[in-house]
């Protein structure tokens, strides 16, 4: 997946098919994105989830850390 920057954090779900990568934008500002694991037909590689409506530019990795945890019910229940 291409990030359009450099990851510097990622959080993977205790099933290990889910993530969440954080991404430092080229300009400084911070973004997330959550995908899944595929192998459906060996593909064997992760996809972006599909119900993101939108690309959030922030201003830290703590609020793209917050904004996340809003957003993506799995991580907010790791978090609790």
């Amino acid at each position: 997946m291409r990030t359009n920057g450099t990851v510097v954090r990622t959080v993977v779900h205790p099933g290990g098919r889910l993530r969440v990568l954080f991404v430092e934008r080229h300009d400084g500002s911070f973004t997330y994105l959550e995908e899944k694991w595929s192998d459906y037909s060996g593909e064997d590689c992760w996809l972006p989830v599909l119900d993101q409506r939108h690309v959030s530019i922030l201003d830290s990795l703590a609020t793209a850390e917050r904004e996340a945890r809003e957003a993506i019910a799995w991580l907010r229940a790791l978090s609790d």
